[in-house]
Parts: C-alpha cells; sequence; structure tokens
C-alpha cells in the first residue's frame, strides 16, 4: 500500500491466490517416482518380456520391493489418468 499517494484511499476485501498446477503429467509426479520410472526403464522393468522385477527396481532405489511397487504404481496412476483426460 506504500505505492499510492497518500491523497488516494485503498482498502483490501480480501486476500487471495493461487496454487500453480503443474503443466504436464510428469510435473505431477514427485522426484522419487520419476526417480522410480527412470529405473524401472534403465533396468528392462517395462520390456517385453519383462527384463526386471519390483525387487530389481527396489535393489537400485535401496528401498523395499513394496516401496518400489508403490513408487512406481502411484507414478503410473498419475500418468495413466493425465493422458487418458487430455483426451
Amino acid at each position: 500500500m506504500d505505492h499510492f499517494p497518500s491523497s488516494v484511499d485503498v482498502e483490501v476485501h480480501a486476500i487471495t491466490g493461487t496454487i500453480p498446477q503443474p503443466e504436464t503429467a510428469a510435473e505431477q509426479l514427485s522426484e522419487r517416482q520419476r526417480e522410480a520410472l527412470r529405473v524401472a526403464l534403465a533396468v528392462g522393468y517395462y520390456d517385453s518380456p519383462r527384463r526386471a522385477t519390483h525387487e530389481d527396481v527396489a535393489d537400485r532405489l535401496d528401498c523395499a520391493p513394496s516401496t518400489a511397487s508403490e513408487h512406481l504404481q502411484k507414478a503410473e496412476a498419475t500418468l495413466v489418468r493425465s493422458t487418458i483426460l487430455e483426451e
């Protein structure tokens, strides 16, 4: 309010803000989810036939297989939802 000359009366009725929304599906992923996807691709988890398991991904991420599985499932769900909703 210091920007206005003293001859101007200013009243604030509300202060609002917006939360920036991610523009792409990849931006909606956590860093750990992106890392899990990168590792999964690198070890052949998404190859057909599959050349790696959750255990292989977990070993590279230094976490439990259930944690690696959860990271991948959440990332996959985000990417699929975003892709389908964009159509």
